[in-house]
Parts: C-alpha cells; structure tokens; sequence
C-alpha cells in the first residue's frame, strides 16, 4: 500500500510523456508530409487525437462547454470521437449528441464507440463544415475541440453555424497548445465577432482554452 502513491505517480507521468510524444508526432507528420495548416488530422493518425492523456481532461473540458440534459447538441468535427461518448451521456435524458466529420473512417469510428458505450442518442453525419445536414435554428448548442483552424474557410464554418443554431444558442471553441493549429485566444474571438459572435464565457487558460459565445442580433 506504501508505493501505491508512488505507482499513481508513475503511471501519471507515463501518460503526460505519451500524451506529449502524440502531439510531437502529428506536428512532425504534418512538416514532413507537406501538410498546410486548415488541414484535418488523417484517420491514420487517430490514435494521437485520441490519447490517454487527452483522455484524463475529456470531462474538464466538456464541463466547460456545458452541455444540459434535454438538449440537441452539435460536435463539429468529432474526429475519432475523443469526447463524443461522454458529451452524449451529457445530453440525457432527452437530448441528442450531433457528431459531424468530414471523415467517413472517422465517422465509423465514433460509432464503434457509440455502440460499445449502449448509446442510443447518437446521431452520425459525414459531411463538411460548409454544408450542415441539420435544419436552421435545429441546435441549442455546438461544440468544436481543435477543428476550426483546420478548417479552409473559418468564415463560412461559422456562418453555417450560425444558421443552425437557434436564437440564443451556444457556440463553444476549445483549443490546446500543444495542437500544430493552435490559435492564440484572440485570434479565435476575432474570428468569431467577424461572423456575428461575441464572447460569453472565457474558461481556462493559454494551454488548454475554452470560448463559448452566443450570436449578436442580425
């Protein structure tokens, strides 16, 4: 029992020396393969955007978009579905988790997990942050973790988000450092005041960041 803290430790560190080594190699990847920046992360490196230690904050972060029982819930950009599972169990008992990718390998993934997890309020699209497959004022609250710099046309993005989300409706914008994307936090408010935005709540800090903004009046 003596070396339990000690073990807690270690596995502690492990997991921050995997989680680092994760980033290093999608920013290596990214330089060597040619890839510009306002490109998605592949489906062969899935595995580095759903980490261990991305793991260990996955509820820390979705506290801060603040997801509420009841509500139909947009993730734009799902990726492999690092936070779509338990940003899911966040909406129940009534609500929808809306997990969008552009990505169909992607998409297969998220729901591998869905059904792994028993979800049943998981809806799936593959398509693009351009064209939503969602009706206008159809989403009380749209969540985005490390996509909108990868996105070509950040403008349009919102825009789209904009149309469906309904009147007085969530926008959340979460950022890490160690992403080869990262954005300062108020690159991402300008952003976001250019498409009809403004800033509600500011969470977090220049590491690990989260914006939420609510629309301005047409």
């Amino acid at each position: 029992m003596k070396n339990k803290p000690l073990l807690h430790t270690t596995i502690l560190i492990v997991l921050i020396l995997a989680g680092g080594i994760a980033f290093l190699w999608l920013v290596i990847f990214r330089l060597i393969s040619g890839f510009s920046k306002a490109t998605p992360c592949p489906y062969a490196l899935a595995w580095l955007v759903d980490n261990p230690i991305r793991r260990r904050y996955v509820g820390r972060v979705l506290d801060r978009v603040g997801i509420r029982p009841g509500e139909r819930v947009l993730e734009l950009g799902s990726g492999p579905g690092a936070f779509t599972v338990e940003a899911a169990r966040r909406t129940e008992p009534g609500g929808t988790l809306v997990a969008v990718d552009i990505q169909p390998k992607m998409i297969a993934a998220v729901e591998r997990k869905v059904r792994e997890a028993g979800l049943t309020n998981v809806e799936t699209h593959v398509a693009g942050a351009y064209e939503l497959p969602l009706d206008d004022e159809s989403i009380d609250r749209a969540f985005l973790v490390t996509v909108l710099p990868e996105i070509p046309d950040r403008q349009r993005a919102l825009a789209e988000l904009r149309r469906v989300l309904k009147p007085g409706g969530v926008l959340s914008i979460t950022e890490e450092f160690p992403d080869p994307d990262y954005p300062l936090a108020r690159t991402t408010i300008r952003w976001a005041e250019e498409a009809g935005f403004e800033l509600a709540e500011r969470h977090g800090n220049w590491w690990i960041y989260t914006l939420n903004f609510r629309s301005t009046e047409a």
